[in-house]
């Protein structure tokens, strides 16, 4: 029983909210040249239908008022920031003349409610090696060693240092710078060696960079935050039977019928299952009385 009644409840106040109407911000009466006039304003969603804030005609004090006429005006927003952004590029060079061809000197902003120009800050523009490889190189060097007394391999070095690189003899052209008359005949009397020798560097070469540029500037953002609607009424002196009835229930907040409404279900669907546990407690009562009579018999 308990349940049945918080579930009706429940029921009831989910209607009254769906059904509760727009309250105005504000309320104006007054009388312009003879006019008489009643103007409700109302703040709303700028997505919000304002059919929906026309009333029936209603009376007030006396006087009988209709619509009339409903005035919109949008509430804008606008408001301005200040946005920086960083962007990155690849090159092959850090050349600055070359990066800045693949830099834009402005770029538009727009993350759809703020839109903008942003222009390049080159005070931001850095650079720096993105991956390295390994490379090497031929390191070549030439050595003349002599005179000596003879052309003997003896004389010559198997290797040489250039440059912190360590390099092996790869070749040696004897020369004579010397001779001696021997008998009849000029014989070589010393010598000098032309040694060559050559090696690989290897160093850590660059494959390409990368650049990462600011951009900055002001933002802005446009648009209508909320609408304003202005319902206005004229009113006519005095009123009807009929007037007075639909004033009686215009005082009244509109959702309050559907209260009473509600309530009264209520009230009904309690009254009949109080009324079956009613007949089914009697029927019981019924069937337990035989059994006592035969009992009071014997």
């Amino acid at each position: 029983m308990k349940k049945l009644c918080m579930c009706l409840l429940l029921a009831l106040a989910l209607s009254v909210n769906a059904l509760a109407l727009e309250v105005p911000t504000d309320t104006v009466v007054q009388n312009l040249n003879g006019s008489q006039q009643l103007i409700k304003t109302y703040v709303l969603h700028p997505d919000a239908d304002p059919q929906g804030l026309i009333e029936e005609p209603f009376e007030q004090e006396g006087y009988l008022y209709t619509f009339a006429d409903i005035v919109k005006e949008e509430n804008l927003l606008s408001d301005t920031l200040y946005r920086r952004e960083t962007v990155t590029v690849e090159t092959a060079s850090n050349d600055l003349s070359k990066i800045l061809e693949q830099l834009e000197p402005s770029v538009d902003y727009d993350d759809g409610t703020y839109k903008g120009t942003l222009t390049l800050d080159h005070t931001s523009i850095h650079t720096e090696a993105s991956g390295y490889e390994t490379r090497s190189s031929t390191v070549t060097a030439t050595k003349t060693i002599g005179p000596v007394d003879r052309n003997d391999m003896s004389y010559v070095p198997a290797t040489t240092v250039k440059n912190g690189v360590t390099l092996n003899l790869s070749g040696v052209d004897w020369q004579v710078t010397g001779t001696d008359l021997v008998g009849d005949a000029l014989a070589p009397a010393s010598y000098q060696a032309v040694a060559t020798y050559s090696g690989k560097s290897y160093y850590k070469a660059v494959t390409g960079y990368v650049t990462t540029a600011g951009y900055a500037g002001e933002i802005s953002r446009d648009g209508v935050e909320s609408v304003t609607y202005r319902v206005m009424y004229l009113g006519t002196e005095g009123g009807t039977a009929e007037a007075a009835a639909k004033h009686i229930g215009n005082t009244l907040p509109g959702y309050v019928p559907y209260v009473i409404g509600g309530l009264g279900l209520a009230l009904l669907a309690v009254l009949i299952v109080m009324l079956l546990r009613s007949r089914r407690e009697v029927q019981e009562f019924r069937d337990e009385e035989p059994g006592e009579h035969e009992e009071e018999s014997r």
